[in-house]
């Protein structure tokens, strides 16, 4: 940060200290700071395709997905074949409903990259709350195949087979997941080896951020889990949690908000 405050000093127009300078004030969760920056260095370099996608990705951070939106589809202008652009994209539609637009630009993602894991991923999960669980399912098991040591994918796997009243394969997903780290308590939980209520406690950890994404997502979890158990008033307050506590740019807030809204519930 001191680097690039000073060369921000040193040269005022410099476009890519002010990106990066954004880029770090956004990872330590101000996003007010880093759209300042983010506008500075579009000022000074119309054509500097990683402010605007950056600038995206505070704006998806706020909430504000129509600004998202806009700020990646100029990114995309500048680099048609930018694949993680159509990606978030397709996330920041996503979240505003627009599930149609959504599922084209995580279509075309994998048109550019046939082996990107997170495409087929975000898919399905759209592909879920839009209702054809059985495109969804043929994504995250894609997803998961493709990158079989990544927990989030294969609890999804889990969940989505699950609405397709399809057999589980998490016990054999989990031998070639590190059961050392977060989320393994969550892999744990649907396996039936941990109680909610002990993965809640596993979600402590000293750095405060952490502590707060493991915290949504034990909460998002464990509504899914009483869900599964047919417990539909159990799983409202843990998914109320996670609407309110999960970073807005999280599938675990998108899906809570989803999971209320099918329950009949406002989030």
């Amino acid at each position: 940060m001191a680097d690039f405050n000073e060369a921000i000093r040193l040269d005022p127009n410099f476009s890519v200290a002010y990106a990066n300078r954004g880029l770090l004030h956004l990872k330590e969760g101000h996003s007010d700071r880093a759209i300042a920056d983010y506008d500075e260095a579009i000022g000074a370099d119309a054509k500097n395709l990683l402010a605007y996608y950056n600038r995206g990705d505070a704006y998806r951070a706020r909430g504000n997905n129509y600004r998202a939106v806009a700020d990646y589809s100029e990114a995309i202008r500048l680099d048609p074949k930018f694949v993680l652009a159509y990606v978030v994209r397709g996330n920041a539609y996503r979240a505003r409903g627009d599930t149609d637009h959504a599922i084209a630009d995580f279509s075309q993602a994998i048109r550019l990259a046939p082996k990107f894991a997170d495409a087929y991923y975000n898919r399905g999960l759209a592909h879920l709350y839009s209702g054809t669980p059985a495109k969804a399912l043929a994504d995250v098991n894609e997803a998961s195949e493709l990158d079989p040591a990544d927990a989030y994918k294969a609890l999804w796997a889990d969940i989505v087979a699950q609405h397709n009243d399809a057999p589980s394969h998490l016990s054999q997903a989990s031998a070639r997941i590190d059961m050392s780290l977060w989320p393994a308590p969550i892999v744990r939980s649907f396996l039936g080896r941990m109680p909610p209520e002990a993965v809640l406690a596993a979600a402590d950890d000293p750095d405060v951020k952490k502590k707060k994404k493991h915290v949504c997502e034990a909460n998002f979890y464990s509504g899914e889990l009483a869900l599964r158990q047919g417990a539909k008033d159990e799983a409202l307050r843990p998914f109320r949690l996670a609407a309110s506590g999960c970073p807005r740019d999280s599938n675990e807030w998108f899906a809570a908000n989803a999971e209320l809204k099918a329950l009949g519930v406002a989030p």
